[in-house]
């Protein structure tokens, strides 16, 4: 029997590797000088391997050392990004973006800015012929991310990209899902924000890619690090950890990549074949490998994960977990709101096994019938 609860909520966060944690240490204690301070020893130990950092990252992308920027996490890099828009300034996104997308548009388009919202799919894809049409003459910033942590659709980012190229229009992508699990053609995106924490690094730091020429404004003041561009003492033995983590995606990838999609799919025919009125939301193929979500008719999925104990899961973004409300997400493919309040996201990573998949399907027959039972009595 495996150790439980069993984790299968990897796109909330995942475990920091072991060799990340190793990579780490030394810079907490042993190396801990502030890598602003360039006139001693123990900073300018910092500054190099901060540079050294932003290498590995900037070859994992395929990008310019000086296009790499430090930040909190992709929340922070979101932001800064739409920190370009001002009044009378046109922006194209969708409802399918993380809230650190969302809830800023929102504010911008209070203060001025013109807000368009693509529209997807059933499965949650955008058209790029849609994105044509919706380009304006004031059109600035198009905002769409890679990858949806809630359903998995991988949107056609390159070509995204090479419309908005085309037009002179800044295009920015929040690749925090995607990175690290599935290759990304970065050579249209102008912008792009990640976290390291959804890559089996540490919490709590993260970056943006901004290509060379564009000037970005800052949403933190102060010391004037990273350029300018993110005030604040880098956190070095985070940014440490990522790039360990970003050079262990880039040797392990394909391999664990192939592996999920086999294990997501056993689940996908396992859930659908054995649990009745079970409905896969998001695409088959062009998905993150570990993702699936999937809902439950008549049932609530907070009662489910409740009754699965021995299970983590969620309902869709961390960032939303215990809201009342049903997931925008979902809402925007088409799912009825009674299909959507009973939606859970499973998030499988390397830890999990066909072992985990057997006991999860059994579980859920187990609890999602019993729960029926109930509302129906």
């Amino acid at each position: 029997m495996p150790a439980l609860p069993i984790y299968m909520d990897h796109h909330a966060t995942t475990p920091v590797d072991s060799r990340v944690v190793e990579a780490m240490l030394p810079y907490f204690s042993e190396n801990f000088g502030n890598p602003a301070s360039l006139t001693h020893e123990h900073g300018r130990r910092a500054s190099n391997a901060v540079e050294e950092s932003r290498f590995s990252i900037a070859r994992f992308f395929g990008v310019q050392l000086n296009e790499v920027y430090f930040t909190a996490g992709a929340t922070e890099s979101n932001n800064i990004a739409l920190n370009l828009l001002t009044p009378g300034d046109h922006l194209i996104t969708s409802a399918l973006e993380h809230k650190s997308i969302v809830v800023p548009a929102k504010r911008l388009e209070k203060h001025g800015v013109q807000v368009t919202l693509l529209t997807p799919d059933r499965d949650g894809f955008l058209d790029p012929d849609e994105l044509k049409r919706a380009l304006r003459p004031n059109t600035k910033l198009v905002a769409v991310e890679a990858a949806n942590g809630e359903i998995g659709t991988l949107q056609p980012v390159a070509e995204i990209g090479a419309i908005c190229r085309d037009r002179g229009v800044l295009f920015h992508s929040d690749v925090t899902q995607a990175a690290g699990k599935v290759p990304i053609d970065m050579t249209n995106v102008d912008l792009a924000a990640f976290s390291a924490h959804k890559l089996y690094g540490p919490k709590g730091v993260g970056g943006m890619i901004v290509r060379r020429g564009i000037r970005i404004e800052p949403v933190m003041l102060g010391g004037g690090q990273e350029k300018g561009a993110r005030s604040g003492t880098v956190n070095v033995p985070g940014v440490v950890g990522m790039a360990t983590a970003f050079r262990i995606r880039g040797e392990e990838m394909a391999a664990e990549s192939e592996w999920l999609t086999q294990l997501r799919n056993e689940l996908w025919d396992r859930v659908v074949d054995q649990v009745p009125e079970a409905f896969v939301n998001g695409p088959r193929e062009r998905r993150l490998p570990g993702n699936l979500n999937v809902s439950f008719d008549r049932v609530e999925s907070d009662s489910v994960m409740m009754a699965m104990r021995h299970f983590s899961l969620s309902s869709g973004s961390a960032c939303s977990s215990g809201e009342r409300s049903a997931s925008p997400v979902l809402t925007a493919i088409g799912v009825p709101e009674s299909l959507a309040y009973g939606s859970i996201r499973f998030g499988l990573g390397r830890s999990n096994t066909k072992e985990h998949i057997a006991l999860l399907v059994e579980d859920l027959k187990r609890n999602v019938g019993r729960l029926r039972e109930i509302s129906a009595a």
